[in-house]
């Protein structure tokens, strides 16, 4: 992967294999997301820590920003816990039949196999670090798509704002 060259507080560094690795999302382009199932709107997503930038084995750390109107499906993952940690913004996050207002500070936890989604219907950016643990890219942690989630989309649906 093709590291960028931002200004930071300090050296850019390169690691051999097996040792620590250092890594500033800002040094990171960020992903085509091109049609991926689900992901609806204008948003940006790095790649912060997976097998192709760090050598992860076992786990996947991503920053996304949602900006206004911007929504994933109900989704689950077969082989992937998932925690989203709100960074900035405000969202609306979701699972089984109830949606939250998610603010910055608030961290979500998906068991594997659990339903949940989000949803940024405000004004602003949402921003968020995303992680999957038990798996090194994200296309290995069993996402499955909302065709069969009946109650979730009717929920996501209604579109109301949690209090």
């Amino acid at each position: 992967m093709k590291r960028l060259k931002p200004e930071l507080p300090r050296a850019i560094y390169e690691f051999p294999d097996g040792q620590l690795r250092l890594v500033n999302w800002k040094e990171i382009p960020p992903m085509e997301l091109g049609n991926w199932a689900g992901l609806h709107g204008e948003m940006e997503t790095e790649l912060i820590v997976c097998r192709e930038v760090t050598g992860s084995k076992m786990t996947v750390v991503g920053r996304s920003v949602f900006f206004p109107g911007a929504y994933h499906d109900p989704h689950f993952h077969l082989h992937a816990e998932e925690v989203l940690w709100c960074l900035s913004g405000k969202g609306v996050t979701g699972g089984g039949d109830k949606e939250y207002l998610l603010t910055p500070g608030d961290i979500q936890f998906a068991p594997v196999g659990e339903i949940h989604w989000l949803r940024n219907p405000f004004n602003e950016p949402l921003e968020f670090i995303w992680i999957y643990s038990g798996v090194a890219m994200p296309q290995e942690s069993g996402y499955a798509t909302p065709d069969l989630f009946e109650t979730a989309m009717a929920v996501m649906k209604r579109g109301e704002i949690p209090k």
